[in-house]
């Protein structure tokens, strides 16, 4: 397991507002239920002493999305990547999760790569990826 060092973490994820499929929203709820569960989180992950920088792509706007996310991935200085089921589980955006991926693996060819289960799963993603507890 590869630690903390930098007390910090990029999650990308979908931002809530967007168009999903009826089968997304039976398992994550409303949008507002979403942006709860997501807050929720990241205020879970702050307790712990750990900074999520949390990155919302707008998958109707990719190429300015993800220059924004190039960015952020260049900054460095992360002990996890983390990309959420909302950008992996819509089979429309298979494309975008694989640029997604492969951003991650040719600018921080080192940093681990962590996929949550939901809108409220990073601070466990971030335990199991990382080996540390997040109470």
């Amino acid at each position: 397991m590869a630690g903390i060092t930098h007390n910090r973490v990029l999650l990308i994820g979908f931002q809530s507002t967007i168009s999903m499929p009826q089968y997304f929203r039976e398992l994550f709820g409303t949008t507002d239920e979403i942006r709860a569960k997501l807050a929720i989180d990241k205020a879970r992950i702050q307790r712990a002493g750990i900074t999520p920088v949390m990155f919302l792509l707008n998958p109707l706007e990719q190429e300015k999305g993800l220059k924004d996310l190039e960015g952020l991935i260049r900054e460095g200085n992360y002990d996890a990547i983390g990309i959420g089921a909302g950008v992996r589980l819509q089979p429309e955006y298979t494309g975008l999760f694989e640029t997604i991926v492969n951003m991650c693996r040719k600018i921080q060819p080192t940093v681990p790569l962590m996929f949550n289960d939901g809108p409220d799963g990073s601070a466990t993603t971030i335990e199991r990826v990382l080996g540390v507890h997040i109470p």
